[in-house]
């Protein structure tokens, strides 16, 4: 069946991830609201980015004139590689094998920068009120299949947004605790980065971590479910927010926050963020109403003699789960006006 070209001008909008892939159409020329369709795929299934962007246009009877694609990964010269898949996009050969007009590849983190001028009040969720300060930078982290972070800048009407890759620095304990955990991770590899313990993979760390260090005995069903689960982040959070609670589930998602809560300081501080700091990722919405964040705002505000600038420090969760794609979209839109 030949595919619909519309009168509207319409764009791709993906966000290729570690794990899943999230693709929608939009129409130009909005407010970068609502999609007209909308499609998530496993990245398990497919082969590449490619076969996944074939199969989405494949799904929709609209053939979208322009493609904004957030990647978990490196992007520079209009090529991208993704960090935890052997997956690589270049947007001249997506133009040529699609027809689109123009491609613009982004890293997720510079998207989902780019969604929060456009968040509603019920996408957010403050975690620390502070005293925002307008016109300043806002930082962005988003613990994922990997560990992202990002700021983001308004100034004079235009926008700044931008992915880095901050997760991969490394590691600093700030307790007794944490120094045993960096060396229990140093013997399985070195160096230890933040995006080993608070992202992805990491969460198996700090459960498998918290088992030795503190001696918790393991529930049997969740060591069951573990051994036959290829990703074991939600068998984790299911078990220390479920009814039976697994208190080394629970242990381990306190060692998370309070990770994360001081890598998002250390990031606040390194950017003067004083229009405040957003939290981004699947897994931190899933724990909202269940787990205490006190351990989150005890890292992020323990820094010495900055504590105080920390409490002035605006911090929100992002609830809104397709921030990167919603981003892909705005983003989009304005680099496509300005031309």
């Amino acid at each position: 069946m030949e595919k619909t070209q519309e009168t509207t001008a319409t764009l791709l909008a993906a966000d290729i991830g570690g794990t899943k892939s999230e693709l929608a159409i939009f129409p130009l020329g909005d407010s970068c609201g609502n999609s007209l369709l909308q499609r998530r795929y496993i990245n398990a299934d497919y082969s590449s980015a490619e076969e996944i962007i074939e199969r989405f246009l494949t799904d929709c009877d609209i053939l979208p004139q322009y493609a904004s694609i957030a990647v978990a990964g490196v992007v520079a010269d209009d090529r991208a590689q993704l960090t935890n898949l052997p997956w690589q996009l270049d947007a001249r050969l997506l133009e040529g094998r699609f027809g689109f007009r123009r491609v613009l590849l982004l890293n997720d983190l510079t998207a989902v920068a780019g969604s929060i001028p456009r968040l509603v009040p019920t996408d957010l969720l403050e975690i620390q009120a502070g005293r925002p300060s307008c016109g300043e930078i806002r930082g962005i982290i988003a613990p994922g299949t990997g560990l992202g972070e990002g700021l983001l800048l308004e100034m004079h009407g235009r926008l700044f947004a931008r992915g880095s890759e901050g997760g991969h620095t490394d590691f600093a304990p700030v307790n007794d605790e944490q120094q045993a955990l960096l060396a229990w991770m140093r013997r399985k590899k070195n160096p230890v980065s933040y995006e080993m313990l608070v992202a992805g993979p990491g969460l198996a760390n700090l459960y498998e971590f918290c088992r030795e260090y503190h001696n918790i005995p393991e529930s049997k069903a969740v060591a069951l479910a573990m051994a036959q689960a290829i990703d074991t982040i939600p068998i984790i959070v299911d078990g220390a927010i479920g009814e039976e609670k697994c208190l080394l589930c629970r242990q381990a998602i306190e060692l998370f926050l309070s990770i994360l809560g001081s890598e998002t300081g250390n990031l606040a501080l390194k950017l003067y963020a004083r229009g405040g700091m957003y939290l981004g990722g699947g897994v931190l919405p899933r724990l909202v109403g269940k787990v205490s964040f006190a351990g989150f705002l005890q890292g992020f505000n323990s820094k010495g003699l900055m504590t105080d600038l920390m409490r002035e420090i605006p911090v929100h969760l992002i609830l809104r789960l397709d921030a990167a794609l919603f981003g892909a979209a705005c983003l989009a839109q304005s680099e496509l006006q300005e031309r």
